[in-house]
C-alpha cells in the first residue's frame, strides 16, 4: 500500500498522486510530463536533449558523446524519478486543483475511491 494525495477541482474531477519516487517519470520522462499535462516540462526536456545531442556532434567529441550522453541521461532520470510526483502536484495546483485528503491505497485509482467514499460517508 503506498501513500496517494488526492486533489479535486471544483469541476467534479479528482486526481491521485503517489507520494515518494515515481517510476513512470524515471522511465519515460518527457512522454510521461507530456502525458499529465505539464506541457513545458516535456516538450523542454525533449527540445534540451535535442540541442545536448547536435552541440556534442558539432563539437566533434567522437566516441566519448555516448557517455556522456548516458551519463546525463541517468542523471536526468532520476532527477525526475526523484521530482516528478512533487512537480505532478504542483501542475494540478497551478490548473485549479485543491488538496482534499491523502490516503492509503493499492493504486491512485482505488485513492480515489476510497477519497470519494469517505466524502459521501461526512
Amino acid at each position: 500500500m503506498k501513500q496517494y494525495k488526492v486533489f479535486k477541482h471544483p469541476s467534479g474531477i479528482n486526481e491521485a498522486v503517489k507520494q515518494g519516487w515515481s517510476w513512470p517519470a524515471f522511465f519515460f520522462n518527457f512522454i510521461w510530463a507530456m502525458v499529465k499535462k505539464m506541457w513545458g516540462l516535456g516538450v523542454g526536456i525533449l527540445v534540451g536533449f535535442l540541442v545536448f545531442g547536435i552541440i556534442l556532434g558539432l563539437a566533434g567529441v567522437g566516441k566519448g558523446s555516448d557517455a556522456i550522453i548516458n551519463v546525463v541521461a541517468i542523471i536526468v532520470n532520476i532527477i525526475f524519478g526523484l521530482n516528478g510526483n512533487k512537480w505532478r502536484e504542483n501542475n494540478l495546483i497551478s490548473r485549479g486543483f485543491e488538496h482534499a485528503d491523502t490516503v492509503t491505497a493499492s493504486n491512485s485509482e482505488g485513492a480515489v475511491a476510497l477519497f470519494l467514499k469517505s466524502e459521501n460517508a461526512r
